[in-house]
């Protein structure tokens, strides 16, 4: 992005850590939207559920490892 003021970058970073995502859950609503936008050209997305779509087990393994707790504590 080639931006060098600090303070614009801290107050961007700022505001988007207020809504980042935490724990990179997956949320099956926007799967499904996406599914349903799918299906108005590809009738096959009607027959996949979002949750056939999602692997947690990298997600689950930052869990157990704790990774989450250290990178947001403080936050």
């Amino acid at each position: 992005m080639r931006i060098s003021d600090r303070k614009l970058l801290d107050a961007a970073y700022d505001e988007e850590i207020k809504v980042m995502e935490r724990r990179l859950e997956f949320k099956t609503e926007a799967f499904q939207a996406i599914l349903d936008e799918t299906a108005r050209v590809d009738a096959r997305a009607k027959k996949i559920k979002p949750q056939d779509l999602i692997d947690r087990r990298y997600v689950e393994g930052l869990e157990k490892s704790g990774f989450f707790d250290k990178l947001w504590a403080g936050k």
